[in-house]
């Protein structure tokens, strides 16, 4: 559709305030955002939105809101991307990463893990993917192919467009500055030519991540097995207090017996669960609570 003077402008969605109420109910039920009524929000949610309206078509909030609830995925795609907001950078928290690092082998002292050998990750709203490789390359350096150790990493994202990015693995060069020197050397192959100034993560490390997109709104979490590891940090922030409860239940209940889970330093489950214990700052170890029908 080619644009007009009759283009909607976000200056004229601002003011509907039944449709900005439509639409943050539909994000709060489906994506867990809670975009509540503000001067703010409503220019936030105007401006984004205004992107997408003159390209579907739409010219009001209750004609995006009438397709949403028609099922339109395509639709929904665009108006999730949109809106969400992926802030992220390599070994972002650090601390985070040197405790995955220091801990990692207590994680993996089970008998059963001695045996299979395999680490299981999931990084949860893992944005362009710069946190899936953090944790990627600090495990690869702990547990090499060559001793026989499998890492299979699962990184998932509600916005498809950041995981489309997030797959290719390709960076401007001074996203990598806070890589350690001797990881950016290993795990990055540099641009040239017309890719001067760029930097992509060599394939080997591209191969152990699974990129897909999950919704942590699910109803339920449906993995075939236990995670080792979860990270799923700074996206709980969005979310109203029931919806962080029941995200850190089902969080809860993909980790195998001593897996972790980390979560943003200014997320707390204080009061969600007795089955998990703090064990460093936003790290939690979770516990043999003797959940009935549940292996570890």
């Amino acid at each position: 559709m080619s644009l007009n003077s009759g283009d909607v402008s976000p200056k004229q969605l601002e003011g509907d305030l039944a449709g900005f109420r439509k639409l943050s109910e539909y994000l709060r039920r489906e994506a867990g955002i809670n975009l509540t009524l503000s001067a703010k929000n409503q220019t936030l949610l105007a401006s984004r939105i205004g992107k997408i309206m003159n390209p579907l078509g739409f010219s009001t909030y209750s004609e995006l809101h009438s397709a949403l609830l028609a099922g339109r995925r395509d639709v929904r795609d665009l108006f999730i991307n949109a809106i969400t907001t992926n802030t992220t950078h390599f070994f972002r928290e650090k601390q985070h990463f040197d405790f995955l690092a220091k801990s990692i082998r207590d994680v993996v002292n089970h008998p059963d893990k001695k045996k299979s050998r395999e680490i299981r990750v999931w990084c949860a709203a893992c944005s362009t993917g710069e946190e899936a490789y953090s944790i990627t390359m600090s495990l690869s350096a702990i547990f090499p192919a060559n001793e026989g150790w499998h890492l299979k990493i699962l990184a998932t994202d509600i916005d498809t467009d950041v995981l489309k990015k997030a797959a290719r693995g390709v960076y401007p060069q001074e996203a990598i500055e806070s890589v350690p020197d001797n990881l950016k050397n290993s795990c990055f192959d540099r641009g040239v030519g017309d890719s001067d100034g760029l930097v992509r993560v060599r394939k080997s490390l591209r191969d152990l991540i699974t990129f897909a997109p999950f919704n942590l709104m699910s109803t339920s979490y449906a993995f075939q097995s236990k995670f080792d590891v979860i990270f799923c940090r700074n996206v709980m922030i969005y979310f109203d207090r029931p919806e962080i409860q029941s995200t850190i239940r089902k969080l809860e209940g993909c980790l195998r017996l001593g897996g972790l889970l980390f979560l943003g330093h200014s997320e707390t489950i204080i009061g969600v669960t007795p089955g998990l214990k703090s064990r460093a700052p936003a790290v939690y170890e979770r516990l043999n609570t003797n959940r009935k029908g549940e292996a570890a």
